[in-house]
Protein backbone atom coordinates (compact mmCIF):
# COMPACT_ATOMS: atom_id res chain seq x y z
CA UNK A 1 0.00 0.00 0.00
CA UNK A 2 2.85 2.31 0.90
CA UNK A 3 4.45 1.59 -2.45
CA UNK A 4 1.22 2.62 -4.21
CA UNK A 5 1.26 6.04 -2.49
CA UNK A 6 4.87 6.52 -3.47
CA UNK A 7 4.04 5.63 -7.08
CA UNK A 8 1.10 8.06 -7.09
CA UNK A 9 3.32 10.81 -5.66
CA UNK A 10 5.92 10.14 -8.32
CA UNK A 11 3.26 10.26 -11.02
CA UNK A 12 1.92 13.55 -9.63
CA UNK A 13 5.44 14.96 -9.50
CA UNK A 14 6.02 13.85 -13.07
CA UNK A 15 2.76 15.48 -14.17
CA UNK A 16 3.63 18.68 -12.33
CA UNK A 17 7.11 18.64 -13.85
CA UNK A 18 5.57 18.11 -17.30
CA UNK A 19 3.20 21.06 -16.76
CA UNK A 20 6.10 23.15 -15.46
CA UNK A 21 8.22 22.33 -18.52
CA UNK A 22 5.29 22.95 -20.87
CA UNK A 23 4.65 26.28 -19.14
CA UNK A 24 8.27 27.29 -19.66
CA UNK A 25 8.09 26.22 -23.31
CA UNK A 26 4.80 28.08 -23.76
CA UNK A 27 6.28 31.25 -22.27
CA UNK A 28 9.30 30.93 -24.53
CA UNK A 29 7.10 30.36 -27.59
CA UNK A 30 4.86 33.26 -26.56
CA UNK A 31 7.88 35.52 -26.12
CA UNK A 32 9.19 34.50 -29.54
CA UNK A 33 5.79 35.11 -31.15
CA UNK A 34 5.57 38.53 -29.48
CA UNK A 35 9.03 39.35 -30.79
CA UNK A 36 8.03 38.23 -34.29
CA UNK A 37 4.83 40.30 -34.04
CA UNK A 38 6.77 43.39 -32.93
CA UNK A 39 9.20 42.87 -35.79
CA UNK A 40 6.33 42.52 -38.25
CA UNK A 41 4.69 45.70 -36.90
CA UNK A 42 8.00 47.59 -37.22
CA UNK A 43 8.42 46.39 -40.82
CA UNK A 44 4.84 47.36 -41.59
CA UNK A 45 5.39 50.85 -40.16
CA UNK A 46 8.63 51.20 -42.14
CA UNK A 47 6.83 50.12 -45.32
CA UNK A 48 4.04 52.61 -44.57
CA UNK A 49 6.54 55.44 -44.07
CA UNK A 50 8.34 54.44 -47.29
CA UNK A 51 5.03 54.42 -49.16
CA UNK A 52 4.15 57.86 -47.79
CA UNK A 53 7.60 59.15 -48.77
CA UNK A 54 7.15 57.73 -52.27
CA UNK A 55 3.77 59.43 -52.55
CA UNK A 56 5.27 62.73 -51.39
CA UNK A 57 8.11 62.40 -53.88
CA UNK A 58 5.66 61.62 -56.66
CA UNK A 59 3.53 64.64 -55.80
CA UNK A 60 6.65 66.79 -55.48
CA UNK A 61 7.95 65.63 -58.87
CA UNK A 62 4.59 66.28 -60.54
CA UNK A 63 4.28 69.75 -59.03
CA UNK A 64 7.90 70.58 -59.87
CA UNK A 65 7.44 69.48 -63.47
CA UNK A 66 4.34 71.66 -63.76
CA UNK A 67 6.08 74.70 -62.31
CA UNK A 68 9.14 74.26 -64.53
CA UNK A 69 6.95 73.90 -67.60
CA UNK A 70 5.12 77.13 -66.76
CA UNK A 71 8.40 78.97 -66.16
CA UNK A 72 10.23 77.63 -69.20
CA UNK A 73 7.67 78.97 -71.70
CA UNK A 74 8.17 82.71 -70.99
CA UNK A 75 11.94 82.21 -70.56
CA UNK A 76 12.13 80.58 -74.00
CA UNK A 77 10.16 83.48 -75.48
CA UNK A 78 12.39 86.06 -73.77
CA UNK A 79 15.54 84.29 -74.95
CA UNK A 80 14.25 84.21 -78.54
CA UNK A 81 13.35 87.90 -78.45
CA UNK A 82 16.76 88.86 -76.99
CA UNK A 83 18.58 86.82 -79.66
CA UNK A 84 16.56 88.62 -82.34
CA UNK A 85 17.47 92.00 -80.80
CA UNK A 86 21.15 91.05 -80.68
CA UNK A 87 21.11 89.91 -84.29
CA UNK A 88 19.49 93.14 -85.52
CA UNK A 89 21.49 95.51 -83.29
CA UNK A 90 24.58 97.47 -84.32
CA UNK A 91 27.59 96.16 -82.41
CA UNK A 92 28.66 99.77 -81.75
CA UNK A 93 25.40 100.54 -79.97
CA UNK A 94 25.82 101.32 -76.24
CA UNK A 95 23.09 98.74 -75.56
CA UNK A 96 24.81 95.92 -77.44
CA UNK A 97 26.86 94.60 -74.48
CA UNK A 98 23.90 94.60 -72.04
CA UNK A 99 21.85 92.72 -74.63
CA UNK A 100 24.70 90.19 -74.98
CA UNK A 101 24.62 89.68 -71.22
CA UNK A 102 20.84 89.22 -71.36
CA UNK A 103 21.34 86.68 -74.14
CA UNK A 104 23.88 84.69 -72.11
CA UNK A 105 21.83 84.75 -68.92
CA UNK A 106 18.55 83.84 -70.59
CA UNK A 107 20.34 80.99 -72.37
CA UNK A 108 21.74 79.81 -69.00
CA UNK A 109 18.29 79.92 -67.36
CA UNK A 110 16.73 78.12 -70.32
CA UNK A 111 19.35 75.36 -70.14
CA UNK A 112 19.08 75.07 -66.37
CA UNK A 113 15.32 74.65 -66.60
CA UNK A 114 15.77 72.01 -69.29
CA UNK A 115 18.25 70.15 -67.07
CA UNK A 116 15.87 70.33 -64.12
CA UNK A 117 13.05 68.95 -66.26
CA UNK A 118 15.36 66.13 -67.29
CA UNK A 119 16.22 65.59 -63.64
CA UNK A 120 12.57 65.24 -62.66
CA UNK A 121 11.61 63.04 -65.60
CA UNK A 122 14.47 60.61 -64.98
CA UNK A 123 14.32 59.96 -61.27
CA UNK A 124 16.54 56.87 -61.63
CA UNK A 125 20.18 57.83 -61.42
CA UNK A 126 22.65 56.80 -64.13
CA UNK A 127 25.73 56.04 -62.08
CA UNK A 128 29.30 55.81 -63.36
CA UNK A 129 32.73 56.30 -61.85
CA UNK A 130 32.83 60.07 -61.43
CA UNK A 131 35.52 62.59 -60.54
CA UNK A 132 33.78 64.86 -58.05
CA UNK A 133 36.20 67.74 -58.67
CA UNK A 134 35.31 67.69 -62.38
CA UNK A 135 31.63 67.96 -61.49
CA UNK A 136 32.38 70.92 -59.19
CA UNK A 137 34.36 72.69 -61.95
CA UNK A 138 31.50 72.23 -64.45
CA UNK A 139 28.96 73.53 -61.94
CA UNK A 140 31.01 76.63 -61.18
CA UNK A 141 31.76 77.36 -64.85
CA UNK A 142 28.04 77.62 -65.57
CA UNK A 143 27.65 80.22 -62.84
CA UNK A 144 30.75 82.37 -63.35
CA UNK A 145 28.92 85.21 -65.10
CA UNK A 146 26.31 85.36 -62.37
CA UNK A 147 28.99 85.44 -59.68
CA UNK A 148 30.72 88.36 -61.44
CA UNK A 149 27.46 90.27 -61.94
CA UNK A 150 26.65 89.95 -58.23
CA UNK A 151 30.24 90.94 -57.32
CA UNK A 152 30.85 87.78 -55.34
CA UNK A 153 34.42 86.70 -54.73
CA UNK A 154 34.77 82.95 -55.02
CA UNK A 155 37.51 80.40 -54.56
CA UNK A 156 37.95 76.69 -55.20
CA UNK A 157 40.10 74.55 -52.91
CA UNK A 158 39.86 71.06 -54.35
CA UNK A 159 41.85 68.09 -53.10
CA UNK A 160 43.30 66.13 -56.02
CA UNK A 161 43.56 63.05 -53.79
CA UNK A 162 39.78 62.55 -53.55
CA UNK A 163 39.01 59.12 -55.07
CA UNK A 164 36.28 58.64 -57.66
CA UNK A 165 32.70 58.27 -56.48
CA UNK A 166 30.05 56.08 -58.09
CA UNK A 167 27.35 58.54 -59.05
CA UNK A 168 25.29 60.44 -61.60
CA UNK A 169 27.36 63.45 -62.69
CA UNK A 170 24.35 65.38 -64.06
CA UNK A 171 22.32 65.00 -60.88
CA UNK A 172 25.26 65.96 -58.68
CA UNK A 173 25.94 68.97 -60.91
CA UNK A 174 22.38 70.14 -60.33
CA UNK A 175 22.83 69.71 -56.58
CA UNK A 176 26.06 71.73 -56.54
CA UNK A 177 24.63 74.45 -58.77
CA UNK A 178 21.60 74.74 -56.50
CA UNK A 179 23.81 75.17 -53.44
CA UNK A 180 25.87 77.84 -55.18
CA UNK A 181 22.74 79.68 -56.35
CA UNK A 182 21.40 79.60 -52.79
CA UNK A 183 24.68 81.07 -51.55
CA UNK A 184 24.55 83.80 -54.22
CA UNK A 185 21.02 84.76 -53.21
CA UNK A 186 22.02 84.93 -49.54
CA UNK A 187 25.10 87.02 -50.33
CA UNK A 188 23.03 89.41 -52.45
CA UNK A 189 21.12 90.38 -49.29
CA UNK A 190 24.28 91.88 -47.77
CA UNK A 191 24.67 95.68 -47.60
CA UNK A 192 26.16 97.45 -50.60
CA UNK A 193 29.96 97.44 -50.45
CA UNK A 194 30.18 94.59 -47.93
CA UNK A 195 32.59 91.82 -49.01
CA UNK A 196 30.81 88.80 -50.47
CA UNK A 197 32.74 85.54 -50.44
CA UNK A 198 32.03 81.96 -51.45
CA UNK A 199 34.43 79.07 -50.88
CA UNK A 200 33.86 75.67 -52.45
CA UNK A 201 36.20 72.94 -51.29
CA UNK A 202 36.62 69.19 -51.49
CA UNK A 203 38.59 66.77 -49.36
CA UNK A 204 38.96 63.07 -48.75
CA UNK A 205 37.77 61.61 -45.44
CA UNK A 206 40.04 58.57 -45.35
CA UNK A 207 38.58 57.11 -42.16
CA UNK A 208 35.03 56.92 -43.59
CA UNK A 209 36.15 56.58 -47.25
CA UNK A 210 34.04 59.59 -48.27
CA UNK A 211 34.35 62.61 -50.52
CA UNK A 212 33.45 65.74 -48.55
CA UNK A 213 32.32 68.83 -50.48
CA UNK A 214 31.83 72.08 -48.58
CA UNK A 215 30.03 75.25 -49.72
CA UNK A 216 30.83 78.12 -47.36
CA UNK A 217 29.59 81.72 -47.67
CA UNK A 218 29.86 84.77 -45.44
CA UNK A 219 26.22 85.78 -45.89
CA UNK A 220 23.69 86.76 -43.21
CA UNK A 221 23.04 83.12 -42.26
CA UNK A 222 19.88 81.09 -41.65
CA UNK A 223 17.88 81.54 -38.45
CA UNK A 224 18.21 78.65 -35.99
CA UNK A 225 14.48 77.89 -36.02
CA UNK A 226 14.58 77.32 -39.79
CA UNK A 227 17.62 75.08 -40.01
CA UNK A 228 15.83 71.87 -38.94
CA UNK A 229 13.29 72.26 -41.78
CA UNK A 230 15.57 73.59 -44.51
CA UNK A 231 15.42 70.33 -46.53
CA UNK A 232 11.65 69.81 -46.16
CA UNK A 233 9.61 70.00 -49.40
CA UNK A 234 7.87 73.36 -49.90
CA UNK A 235 9.69 74.96 -46.95
CA UNK A 236 11.52 78.16 -47.86
CA UNK A 237 13.01 81.11 -45.98
CA UNK A 238 12.64 83.27 -49.09
CA UNK A 239 9.36 85.13 -49.77
CA UNK A 240 9.33 84.00 -53.41
CA UNK A 241 10.94 80.59 -52.78
CA UNK A 242 9.18 77.36 -53.77
CA UNK A 243 10.99 75.16 -51.23
CA UNK A 244 11.75 72.57 -53.92
CA UNK A 245 15.48 73.01 -54.61
CA UNK A 246 16.99 71.88 -51.31
CA UNK A 247 14.43 69.07 -50.94
CA UNK A 248 15.53 67.69 -54.32
CA UNK A 249 19.18 68.10 -53.33
CA UNK A 250 18.53 66.13 -50.15
CA UNK A 251 16.80 63.30 -52.04
CA UNK A 252 19.47 63.09 -54.74
CA UNK A 253 22.34 62.99 -52.25
CA UNK A 254 20.59 60.25 -50.27
CA UNK A 255 20.03 58.28 -53.49
CA UNK A 256 23.82 58.30 -53.80
CA UNK A 257 24.17 56.90 -50.28
CA UNK A 258 25.46 60.24 -48.99
CA UNK A 259 24.37 62.98 -46.63
CA UNK A 260 23.92 66.74 -46.66
CA UNK A 261 23.70 69.06 -43.67
CA UNK A 262 23.77 72.75 -42.90
CA UNK A 263 25.45 74.87 -40.24
CA UNK A 264 24.65 78.56 -40.06
CA UNK A 265 25.06 81.61 -37.88
CA UNK A 266 25.47 85.37 -38.31
CA UNK A 267 28.92 84.80 -39.86
CA UNK A 268 27.58 82.76 -42.77
CA UNK A 269 26.36 79.35 -43.87
CA UNK A 270 28.11 76.05 -44.54
CA UNK A 271 26.53 73.23 -46.54
CA UNK A 272 28.45 69.96 -46.27
CA UNK A 273 27.88 67.11 -48.72
CA UNK A 274 29.37 63.68 -48.03
CA UNK A 275 29.45 60.97 -50.71
CA UNK A 276 30.86 57.45 -50.48
CA UNK A 277 33.91 56.87 -52.64
CA UNK A 278 34.21 54.02 -55.10
CA UNK A 279 34.08 50.48 -53.78
CA UNK A 280 34.57 47.91 -56.52
CA UNK A 281 32.40 45.25 -54.84
CA UNK A 282 29.49 47.70 -54.53
CA UNK A 283 29.86 48.85 -58.15
CA UNK A 284 29.76 45.27 -59.43
CA UNK A 285 26.64 44.61 -57.34
CA UNK A 286 24.81 47.69 -58.65
CA UNK A 287 25.81 46.98 -62.23
CA UNK A 288 24.50 43.43 -61.84
CA UNK A 289 21.16 44.74 -60.51
CA UNK A 290 20.68 47.15 -63.43
CA UNK A 291 21.69 44.63 -66.12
Amino acid sequence: MYAIFIAVDLILLAVLAWFFIQNIRLKGALKEKNSQLEDAVMKLKAAQVKLMDSSKKGALAALSAGLLHQISQPITAIHGFVRFMKKEMDINSPFYKPVCVMDEQSFYIKNMLANLMELIRHQKTQKTQTNINTVIHKSMNLLLDELRIRRIGWDLQLDDCVPFIFGDALHLQQVFMNLVVNAMEALSEMPHGAPRALLVSSKYDMENHQAVIIFKDNGPGIANEYQANIFDPFFSTKPQGSGIGLALCHDLIHEHGGSINVESNHDGTIFTVKLPCVRLDKIKGELHETS
